[in-house]
C-alpha cells in the first residue's frame, strides 16, 4: 500500500473476482499497530488541531487559493465526535477537481496539519 494525495492509503489493484477481504484485514491490523487513521483526540487536542487548521487555511489564502472558511471551534470538535462526515480540512475544500501536479504543489506550499499532528 502507499499514501494517496489526500492523506489516506491506496492499496493494490485486485484481479477480477478476488476478494479484498484480506486487504481490509491487513489495513485494519496496520491501523491498530500504527494508529494511522485512528484519531481519538480529546477536546483540548482538537482545539489545538483546530488552530492548526485555521493557520493552514490562512496559508492557503495567502498563496492565492480559496478554501472554504473554517467552521467554529465547537463545530469542528463536534464533527470529530459525530464521525458522520470527515472533519474540516482546508486543503480538501480546494483540492476537488485539482490536477495531481497542482495538488502536490499546493500541499508542498501549505502542508495539511493532520498529516503531522501527533497530539
Amino acid at each position: 500500500m502507499f499514501p494517496d494525495g489526500m492523506g489516506g492509503l491506496n492499496g493494490p489493484e485486485l484481479p477480477p473476482g478476488q476478494s479484498g477481504e484480506g486487504w481490509a484485514e491487513a489495513v485494519n491490523a496496520c491501523r491498530e499497530e500504527t494508529g494511522w487513521g485512528i484519531e481519538n483526540y480529546d477536546d483540548e487536542q482538537l482545539a489545538t488541531l483546530y488552530e492548526l487548521e485555521v493557520e493552514h487555511y490562512e496559508c492557503l489564502v495567502a498563496e492565492g487559493f480559496t478554501p472554504e472558511p473554517p467552521p467554529s471551534v465547537q463545530a469542528y470538535i463536534d464533527s470529530w465526535s459525530s464521525r458522520t462526515e470527515p472533519p474540516y480540512q482546508a486543503f480538501a475544500t480546494v483540492a476537488r477537481g485539482m490536477g495531481q501536479g497542482a495538488y502536490m504543489s499546493m500541499i508542498k506550499l501549505c502542508p495539511p496539519p493532520r498529516w503531522t499532528y501527533t497530539g
